[in-house]
């Protein structure tokens, strides 16, 4: 590994500081939750879906540490698109920038390592240096989901604290178009005329950093499906599986772009698509892996009941349905039921003879919500609370736009609920 190798991820051992177009103002909430623990030992793994702003934290992490150790002190490289080996990034460091050792190094060392899944047993490596180096603190993320997190918990056990980074919220969204969300909440009707087309945008396409403030909605569909849906299809997947057809792969996306919070019946896709059922079963929980879909299951009391009946399956995040459809019309109302399960990170529904959207257990309490569709949500609701009686803590039916209490019911809207 040459000089340049490293230097191109680290322009601060030069200027002192991270590169200004690299550097975003807005801190998440996760940033705050990362910075409690910055003093501590173990390892902090940062993970989710491509794009929804890991390297900017990562940056952001970064800027504030250059203030406080010299900027060599601080190591960031990215396994994204150059395959180097573990070793040989960390070897190459203490030779050609400290020059000494980690064992000669008295100073914090802060090491990032991003998507740090693509270094095979990354894992044991990682364990190895934590474990014979106490002053290096180290950062690392990744954009996977199972196998990440099992690795980390299992190889990495008592070493590791992992933090989710999931797609912007709509506060989120809201602060980075500048709107003060603690004033809006106090009084948000008042805010409502201008609050909307925000809302709009975002259930569309503003749930990725870098399309917060984008107007144009045919770029955000390039976007969203060249920098995300095809990364992932065709090169993270694929890098990680030994998978034989990435066609496969993209045509399963596209069906649930296009049906988001479908029935999934392998069977059936398996008979539609002429592919053998196990490999349908199978590449579904690629995507699940890539964070691309998350399922939700029937409802029938017990966890481990409602994992064998039937599932639906939802996108991560109703942005990426945008990106798949030009008829707004027709999947708006599937946008509004994926962006509630999304936010409400909801694991249940229940279909049996009537179906509930969402159902999510409290305690020995239930909480029922449906996504407005037609004038039967309110009889399902009826029938939810007949069924489950003494239980239902709270039932919601979330509207576009309508307010208000029927039967006990709340009617909110979708935007005013995402505020809250």
């Amino acid at each position: 590994m040459q000089f340049e190798d490293l230097e191109r991820f680290n322009p601060w051992w030069k200027t002192g500081q991270v590169r200004a177009g690299l550097l975003k103002e807005f801190r998440r909430k996760t940033y705050f939750e990362i910075t409690k623990y910055l003093d501590k030992k173990q390892i902090i793994l940062i993970w989710g879906l491509r794009r929804v702003g890991k390297t900017t934290l990562m940056l952001q992490l970064i800027s504030d540490l250059l203030t406080k150790t010299n900027p060599k002190n601080v190591l960031y490289f990215s396994f994204d698109e150059i395959a180097f080996d573990l070793k040989n990034v960390l070897e190459s460091y203490q030779k050609i920038i400290l020059n000494r050792t980690f064992d000669e190094t008295r100073e914090s060392i802060y090491i990032f390592l991003d998507e740090i899944q693509k270094i095979p047993d990354w894992e044991n490596k990682l364990k190895t240096y934590y474990d014979l180096y106490p002053n290096i603190k180290f950062f690392t993320s990744g954009s996977a989901s199972v196998a990440l997190r099992k690795k980390s918990s299992e190889s990495l056990a008592g070493r590791v604290l992992d933090f989710l980074l999931k797609p912007l919220s709509f506060p989120e969204f809201l602060e980075m178009n500048g709107k003060d969300v603690t004033k809006i909440k106090e009084n948000p009707d008042i805010w409502k005329r201008e609050i909307l087309p925000l809302f709009y945008r975002y259930m569309k396409y503003g749930m990725f950093p870098e399309l917060v403030n984008e107007d144009d909605e045919e770029f955000a569909r390039k976007y969203i499906l060249n920098n995300i849906i095809e990364r992932i299809i065709y090169k993270d997947l694929p890098g990680e599986f030994e998978i034989k057809d990435v066609e496969l792969l993209k045509n399963l996306i596209y069906l649930l772009g296009k049906n988001p919070g479908m029935i999934v019946n392998f069977r059936e896709i398996s008979k539609n698509l002429g592919k053998d059922q196990r490999t349908i079963a199978n590449y579904f929980e690629y995507l699940e892996f890539g964070l691309l879909i998350r399922f939700v299951f029937n409802y029938r009391g017990s966890p481990m009941a409602s994992l064998r009946k039937m599932k639906k399956v939802y996108l991560s995040t109703p942005n990426i349905a945008f990106a798949f459809n030009q008829d707004m019309d027709r999947i708006f109302p599937f946008l509004l039921e994926n962006i509630i399960a999304t936010q409400t990170d909801a694991k249940f529904f229940y279909r049996n003879g009537f179906e509930i959207d969402f159902v999510i257990p409290d305690n020995d309490k239930l909480i029922a919500i449906e996504v407005k569709k037609t004038e039967k949500d309110i009889k399902q609701i009826r029938k939810f609370r007949e069924e489950f009686k003494g239980r239902i803590k709270k039932a919601i039916i979330i509207d576009l736009e309508k307010e208000g209490v029927v039967e006990d019911i709340e009617i909110i809207p979708a935007w005013k609920f995402l505020l809250n």
